[in-house]
């Protein structure tokens, strides 16, 4: 059996993620397992404490029956919102455009998300979103349907391969036509903090800015990610002094709505180029 892992299960003991597979092997035939190499990730031995990663490959050599897949009853309404979300469709990916205050994944009071909608859909639980937005973000994410598609487009992500822009709507009048942020971010428990060179939890981002318009005492960026820090945008902007209309997180906003959206994917390794245009609500606002 072979597992690639998702961010859900990013920093989970290995111990604990193999039980929760092979529910009907003993503990100890798992432990044995993981000192002979009949268990490895990346193609290494580990030891029972080790952190899964986001990416991680895992491969179990034991002859343990599969787990029955019971997928979610979809009903036809929800089967007509995935179809229609769908805005690039091939045999090996999706390109979905989410609407705001959907969820990627099941978790944090929520029974399920797109993803396990999209399993369920495929009849396919090979089927995973490599990369991820936040719920109240909206805009295009990548979805593959086999393990292989996974594996190379975790790659293409981790190696910044990709191309993603977005559409930003800031709060006040910014006099730079370009300009580039580049700092350390680290994570604090539910927030992200603009961190030192020097953090040795510090994680490098880099983001491309360019305005598109400026009225109303707002300024419409576009944004494009060089690196893919959790709410790397948001915190970059909010620690310039710009935060995101309707941030209620790293700003001081009273909006429903964040103005935040994924307009833009390039996926050189399979030739796909999509973009959308600039939803409603943004010209509203700069109208």
């Amino acid at each position: 059996m072979k597992y690639i892992i998702e961010k859900d299960d990013e920093n989970v003991r290995l111990d604990r993620y193999l039980r929760k597979k092979l529910t009907t092997t003993p503990l100890t035939e798992i432990f044995k397992a993981l000192r002979i190499g009949k268990i490895k990730v990346n193609n290494k031995k580990k030891k029972e404490n080790y952190r899964l990663v986001e990416g991680d490959k895992l491969f179990i050599g034991l002859d343990v029956p599969e787990e029955e897949i019971i997928f979610m009853k979809l009903q036809d309404k929800d089967k007509e919102f995935l179809k229609k979300g769908i805005v690039f469709e091939n045999e090996d990916l999706i390109i979905f455009n989410k609407k705001k205050d959907v969820v990627m994944h099941k978790g944090s009071g929520f029974d399920y998300g797109i993803s396990e909608m999209f399993k369920s859909y495929f009849k396919s639980n090979d089927f995973n979103f490599v990369n991820r937005i936040d719920k109240k973000t909206s805009g295009l994410v990548i979805g593959s349907k086999n393990k292989i598609t996974t594996r190379i487009l975790t790659e293409e992500i981790r190696e910044n391969r990709i191309k993603k822009k977005y559409y930003i709507l800031v709060h006040g009048t910014i006099n730079k036509d370009k300009f580039v942020i580049e700092n350390y971010l680290k994570k604090i428990e539910d927030k992200v903090i603009v961190t030192s060179k020097n953090d040795t939890e510090g994680k490098i981002a880099i983001t491309y800015f360019k305005v598109l318009k400026r009225k109303n005492n707002l300024t419409l960026l576009e944004g494009e990610l060089v690196t893919g820090r959790t709410h790397q945008l948001r915190v970059q902007l909010s620690n310039m002094g710009h935060p995101i209309l309707g941030d209620t997180r790293y700003g001081n906003d009273r909006e429903r709505i964040l103005f935040l959206n994924s307009f833009y994917c390039k996926i050189d390794k399979f030739n796909i180029e999509v973009k959308l245009d600039l939803p409603k609500g943004f010209e509203n606002k700069l109208s």
